[in-house]
């Protein structure tokens, strides 16, 4: 089983808004397939296929793109990141900072191919961990975790924030807004952080109706593609860092 990409469900009243499952899609013996856990992974190394529950094959060809001449084509892929049913629209960002690079932005290496000339992944170089791992390996709550953060070194959070800052600077003035800035969304480099996962990233004024965002670092209100929205979330995430609660947007 190799899994291609995990996501949490939540669910529940307004006032019990709750964890109820993490959807996996995976890749076994050549097919692709959904299934469920009641489990939470801080990575897709952790997820085991006994965990799996109400497993369903999906067809390929409603997954993956076709392959442009377009695309850059990666020709010796380390480091697999594969993307969901949004995949064109990420390959087009990636194309984008290929061209111009950050050390604050992942850097893209391309498409992985298969026979058929489908899609089936997009290469970036490796990094070291996420800003969640860094600081939240117990996955506690962003309340519990932002609580116990009352003695947080500033300088290090503003240091982050600021790197954020830069890359977020340099994605929007190529027209880009992410749109799903948060604790995982960010990798290190060394201490260098980076933004990664452009999955949810759409052109300035695009709807986001449709659009995959996280539970709880976005404003549910925002529903166009704007750099405030990206904005919103990095001082979202400089309050959590701090352990600043009562400065929660969302």
């Amino acid at each position: 089983m190799y899994v291609l990409e995990h996501s949490e469900d939540f669910g529940g009243h307004a006032d019990d808004f709750a964890f109820q499952k993490t959807i996996i899609v995976y890749e076994m013996s050549g097919s692709i397939y959904r299934a469920y856990s009641r489990k939470r992974y801080a990575s897709k190394e952790e997820i085991q296929f006994g965990d799996l529950f109400s497993t369903n094959k999906i067809q390929g060809a409603l997954i993956f793109p076709e392959f442009s001449d377009k695309f850059t084509k990666a020709e010796s892929p380390q480091y697999p990141a594969l993307i969901r049913e949004t995949w064109i629209e990420e390959v087009k960002t990636c194309e984008l900072l290929k061209k111009n690079p950050h050390p604050n932005i992942a850097q893209y290496h391309g498409c992985v191919v298969v026979d058929d000339g489908s899609i089936r992944g997009i290469y970036f170089a490796k990094y070291d961990e996420t800003l969640m791992a860094r600081v939240n390996s117990a996955r506690r709550s962003k309340i519990d975790f932002a609580y116990e953060r009352r003695q947080a070194d500033r300088d290090e959070a503003n240091r982050w924030v600021e790197g954020i800052a830069q890359g977020l600077k340099h994605l929007h003035g190529l027209g880009i807004v992410h749109n799903d800035i948060n604790p995982c969304n960010i990798m290190f480099e060394g201490d260098t952080p980076v933004i990664i996962d452009f999955d949810s990233a759409r052109p300035h004024g695009h709807d986001l109706s449709l659009v995959k965002r996280t539970h709880g670092w976005h404003d549910e209100r925002a529903k166009v593609a704007l750099p405030m929205n990206d904005l919103a979330a990095l001082l979202e995430i400089r309050m959590w860092l701090l352990g600043e609660v009562d400065q929660f947007q969302f």
